[in-house]
């Protein structure tokens, strides 16, 4: 997928307003236990995981609670430079997200449920990791499960993208 100077300027731009809206929010549901109504009884290869994120995201703090609550310890690494670690860690821009998550041998950027992750050990594909980028209402730590199903996508170092699962 190749996108235009114009296309990823407008995409950060986008990322960045969604991301201040849902990170400084504070006492709304995304921030405080939204988590609650995600469920999971699969099972993971990995007990423990590292989440890189914004000390002042309370939507980040969430999606910690979740993977908590579903048995995963989480080592949160909080750090002002969040983009830098995106690159360093090859994250595209167009998978970003508010939070990235080393999650075995895989990266796991934003808000994908466990089902997702499941799925992608299960599978074991050829990828740097998986997204749901920005910030997408009625995924873990931004709200309960809505109607429609959640498109998680795939991403290379390379920076391709592509859909991968609907959870």
């Amino acid at each position: 997928m190749t996108i235009s100077r114009r296309q990823l300027c407008s995409t950060g731009a986008a990322f960045a307003v969604v991301g201040l809206a849902g990170c400084l929010s504070g006492g709304d549901e995304s921030a405080e236990g939204s988590g609650d109504d995600w469920t999971w009884s699969g099972s993971l290869p990995v007990e423990s995981v590292v989440q890189h994120h914004d000390p002042d995201c309370g939507c980040c703090s969430a999606y910690v609670e979740y993977l908590d609550d579903h048995g995963i310890d989480v080592q949160v690494e909080e750090t002002r430079d969040l983009e830098g670690i995106k690159r360093d860690l090859s994250v595209p821009e167009d998978a970003w997200s508010c939070h990235t998550i080393e999650f075995g041998d895989y990266l796991v950027e934003g808000h994908v449920p466990l089902e997702a992750i499941e799925t992608l050990f299960e599978d074991e594909p050829a990828v740097l990791g998986i997204t749901a980028p920005g910030m997408p209402q009625h995924s873990p730590g931004m709200g309960p499960p809505g109607d429609e199903p959640l498109t998680i996508y795939s991403f290379e170092e390379s920076g391709e993208t592509a859909a991968y699962v609907d959870v």
